[in-house]
């Protein structure tokens, strides 16, 4: 029903309106679908008569709502949004896959750091999608770790080896923990 359209409800007759309201909320009518309507003229009215100033802006009609994606309009930051178990866990992966690398890391070109460094992200996935599981077969997480690691050139298979039991110990007490 819009604004300015004439009351449906019998309960507000003309001669009531004449009559100052005991309470703002007496402009608030019902429609036959029982949502509310501000009469906001009238609200403009009665907050002049008891003494408000209220300044006129051109208003829209329809106010907007905000959607759920959206931010609200305010100046205050926002406070971010909550970790989940899985996003900690990622965090916790990626933590334990990256203990002790930091040198090999530095020493490799530009490119083999990115390299490394998207192998290393996948790897983390996939031992995160791994740990998410109920019953975690260690060979899997050894399997993962080996291919990563094994993606730098020239390093030690000994040593690939080595790390990927080492992580994967530690993955599985970090499963455990939790």
């Amino acid at each position: 029903m819009p604004i300015n359209s004439p009351p449906s409800n019998s309960s507000v007759r003309p001669e009531n309106l004449e009559k100052e309201p005991e309470d703002i909320f007496e402009f608030v009518e019902k429609t036959p679908s029982e949502k509310p309507e501000v009469k906001v003229e009238k609200i403009r009215e009665a907050l002049e008569k008891h003494g408000e100033n209220f300044e006129t802006q051109s208003q829209p009609t329809v106010e907007s709502e905000e959607l759920p994606g959206q931010a609200p309009p305010t100046d205050q930051p926002t406070m971010p949004l909550p970790i989940t178990a899985e996003e900690e866990r990622f965090r916790e992966v990626e933590r334990v896959l990256a203990e002790g690398l930091h040198d090999l890391f530095l020493n490799l070109p530009a490119a083999e750091q990115q390299k490394f460094k998207n192998e290393g992200e996948k790897a983390a996935r996939e031992v995160n999608g791994l740990l998410g599981q109920v019953k975690v077969k260690i060979d899997q997480l050894i399997w993962v770790i080996r291919r990563w690691l094994a993606s730098v050139p020239g390093i030690n298979k000994f040593f690939v080896e080595q790390e990927a039991k080492i992580k994967a110990q530690k993955l599985l007490l970090l499963k455990e923990r939790k």
